[in-house]
């Protein structure tokens, strides 16, 4: 059983791993908007995407499509609650696959910092293969 010094610990360290890609995230997101409005038409290939979510609770799946807004380029076109889906819209999703790789790293860093650190087992369940494959839109 860990102790609540170690889960504090441990629940900073993902939070912190968190902050540190989205803020990169953002950085790069701003950069390739700002390049699209000062040379229009350079690259835009719009698309939504279905995004199967493998979070546990509404407040995950929130921050889940809080984090897509907050992107500059995406936006969260709707949000299905059963099974936990996001519909995702991107001004660079000419690859649904490769844009949905993007979706589920944000995801990767997002949940491990949402969820408390488990009191009998450090470690996070993968639960990745959960989930079914999404489909275009």
């Amino acid at each position: 059983m860990l102790h609540w010094p170690v889960r504090t610990l441990r629940r900073a360290g993902r939070v912190l791993s968190f902050v540190g890609y989205f803020t990169g995230r953002l950085v790069v997101a701003n950069v390739v908007v700002a390049r699209e409005i000062v040379t229009p038409g350079s690259g835009l290939s719009p698309g939504i995407v279905e995004f199967p979510l493998r979070t546990r609770t509404s407040t995950e799946m929130v921050l889940m499509a809080l984090a897509v807004g907050l992107t500059p380029g995406t936006l969260t076109v709707a949000v299905r609650p059963q099974p936990p889906t996001l519909f995702v819209h991107g001004m660079h999703a000419e690859d649904p696959q490769r844009f949905r790789a993007e979706l589920a790293r944000l995801q990767d860093h997002l949940l491990p910092a949402a969820r408390p650190v488990d009191r009998d087992d450090p470690g996070d369940r993968d639960d990745r293969a959960d989930q079914p494959e999404g489909a275009d839109r």
